[in-house]
């Protein structure tokens, strides 16, 4: 991994012990007992789970950006929004590991107990774990929205909650991912933006889809010129600056670490 790529520093600090009581019940007592590291862990670069949340009110440039909220690697490694990144130790992780499967196995996961009220816009949760046979997902539209209405089975609280503990950790570390592969992502602009800046000469601009979406993964000296010149979208809110290009056309553009799955 080149850190050579990151404009910051990275900010060391004590990592806080990730899921002491987070994966646990009202009482302190854990929901399942920590033994050892799951004995079937994905292939090298596999995500073991995967926290995944989008709307259709985000605009097609920042959902070609957008990271997942959280990705956890068979080798304990957990990156949230790939942007910060942790570490679970073996029994966090086979505390995850099996609380995951016993969720999305249970045959109340299957099971929508009452129809969906329409929520335009509601975001839409997806959850992933990986087994030896397969990946075992569920997708819930508006899950946070439907809660009071009882929508959706309990278990896909449960494990929405255990990688939102672990994504509320991680993040709070504040300690850097860092890659050496990068995605850009250029969209055109509407009308006369108040500040536009000049694209910079030594990144390629890429070339637009039939969507006019502009979208590139660099690596190399091309992923270290976008680091270096152009402004991260870091929190994902859509604050992209403005840029003139040589051709004269004004583009909005950020950029993201590339995850070691993709």
């Amino acid at each position: 991994m080149d850190h050579r790529l990151s404009r910051r520093g990275l900010v060391v600090g004590s990592a806080a012990a990730l899921l002491a009581s987070a994966l646990g019940g009202c009482d302190g007592t854990p929901l399942t007992t920590p033994t050892e590291a799951p004995t079937m862990r994905p292939p090298d670069g596999t995500p073991l789970a995967v926290w995944e949340l989008t709307s259709e009110l985000v605009g097609t440039a920042m959902l070609a950006l957008r990271a997942p909220r959280l990705v956890v690697f068979g080798d304990g490694d957990a990156i949230a929004d790939a942007a910060y990144r942790s570490r679970l130790d073996a029994d966090e992780l086979q505390s995850l590991n099996t609380g995951l499967l016993a969720d999305l196995r249970s045959s109340d996961a299957q099971k929508q107990r009452t129809a969906a009220p329409p929520i335009p816009g509601a975001p839409v949760t997806k959850v992933s774990t990986w087994t030896p046979s397969g990946v075992l997902t569920f997708t819930a539209e508006g899950l946070d929205e439907l809660k009071t209405e009882r929508v959706y089975a309990d278990v896909l609280y449960d494990a929405r909650d255990r990688l939102a503990a672990i994504h509320k950790t991680v993040s709070a570390t504040a300690q850097p991912y860092l890659a050496d592969r990068i995605r850009l992502v250029a969209m055109p602009v509407d009308g006369e933006p108040a500040t536009v800046n000049t694209w910079p000469p030594d990144v390629a601009l890429p070339a637009p889809d039939a969507g006019a979406l502009r979208k590139a993964d660099l690596s190399g000296d091309a992923a270290r010129a976008v680091v270096r010149t152009l402004t991260r979208d870091l929190d994902q809110r859509g604050a992209w600056p403005a840029y003139a290009t040589a051709g004269g056309d004004i583009v909005r553009a950020s950029w993201r670490y590339l995850l070691p799955n993709e």
